[in-house]
């Protein structure tokens, strides 16, 4: 069974499955212990980089009107976690835990919920 509520669907299976990915990262991350929490960072950062290439690579594959802004999404939310990666990697592993848990699951289904919904609509279209 899939770690991925299905009400975070998309219903394209690639898509799918790289936030399926990234979920199961995440949960990893969130529950990280300090020892772990950078190595699992870096692991949710890594996969993110990858899963955002094939998302734009999927946005220039079709007509997609809303390609720029969902790309500055993108960087806006990697930008993000390499800062706070810093952070944690500079002593300060309170501050980005609670970037973690406050804020990066929170924008990754406003994200997938909004824009990755959106790419999905328009590919299905496009089919």
């Amino acid at each position: 069974m899939s770690p991925l509520p299905e009400a975070l669907k998309v219903g394209i299976d690639s898509i799918d499955q790289r936030h399926e990915e990234f979920y199961v990262l995440y949960d990893t991350l969130k529950n990280a212990t300090d020892k772990d929490f950078l190595e699992a960072f870096d692991a949710v950062i890594l996969h993110t980089q990858g899963h955002f290439a094939e998302e734009e690579a999927d946005m220039g594959s079709v007509v997609y009107p809303n390609k720029t802004e969902h790309k500055q999404e993108h960087q806006k939310a990697l930008d993000e976690m390499n800062y706070f990666r810093e952070k944690a990697s500079s002593g300060k592993l309170m501050f980005a835990k609670a970037y973690v848990k406050d804020r990066l699951g929170d924008w990754f289904r406003t994200h997938l919920l909004n824009m990755d919904s959106d790419l999905a609509r328009v590919i299905t279209l496009s089919c």
